[in-house]
């Protein structure tokens, strides 16, 4: 994590599976460690989809993808399917094709042809022992009781009442947050930070509630 709370990498959704986006200005070892801690806290919300690498302005190492594919096929079973190069990389790492069997695309032609995922509905009560996951928004038209989980690459909203596990932003959007009726979740996460509620009385305001990251915790306001 960089001094102005910048993670080392983010984990984007896309309509074909997730985007991993390296920080321009981070080291190689800050990359791996933070992608191997994102996949262990993600559980199995990763497992068996295929990322593409967004090197931008970051240039890697042969060697270096080849650490990155291996530690996303060993952790999560994540197919490494494409890697898209900025304008400044154009043409230097024509090896990733040939030797690695890794497709390159330019970013500007990637871009153009990106569609954003479709958000999931889910349309009744969840349960315990229910998980939902999307990759991009989740709306739930009810209640999250205590034992039901619901897993998000975007926002989270909550037409009822949240008392399970919320966690927005998985892939490591911070800018992600979680809104509902009421807020009195069992732990509730954003991107890589973690909360639970306060011991206490619970709100009983049936306003719409948001917690979203201020100043690098996650905090709870009612609309």
């Amino acid at each position: 994590m960089k001094r102005d709370g910048t993670p080392p990498l983010q984990i984007k959704a896309h309509r074909e599976g997730f985007i991993l986006a390296p920080d321009a200005g981070a080291s190689f070892s800050a990359i791996r460690s933070c992608l191997e801690h994102r996949l262990d806290d993600a559980g199995d919300f990763f497992q068996g989809s295929d990322m593409v690498l967004d090197l931008g302005r970051r240039p890697f190492a042969a060697d270096e993808i080849v650490q990155l594919r291996e530690l996303l096929e060993g952790k999560a079973q994540v197919r490494l399917v494409e890697v898209w190069l900025g304008p400044e990389l154009d043409g230097l790492l024509s090896w990733a094709s040939r030797g690695l069997g890794i497709p390159l695309r330019r970013t500007a032609v990637a871009e153009k042809e990106d569609e954003a995922p479709r958000p999931v509905v889910v349309r009744h009560t969840c349960r315990s022992g229910t998980r939902i996951e999307s990759p991009a928004d989740c709306f739930i038209q009810g209640d999250v009781n205590p034992g039901a989980e619901v897993i998000a690459a975007g926002d989270i909203w909550i037409f009822g009442v949240l008392r399970g596990v919320a966690h927005a932003g998985a892939g490591g959007d911070r800018s992600a947050c979680v809104r509902a009726l009421s807020i009195q979740p069992n732990q509730i996460r954003i991107a890589d930070l973690v909360a639970v509620p306060p011991k206490g009385e619970p709100s009983s305001a049936r306003r719409f509630e948001m917690a979203e990251v201020r100043e690098g915790r996650i905090q709870v306001i009612t609309l």
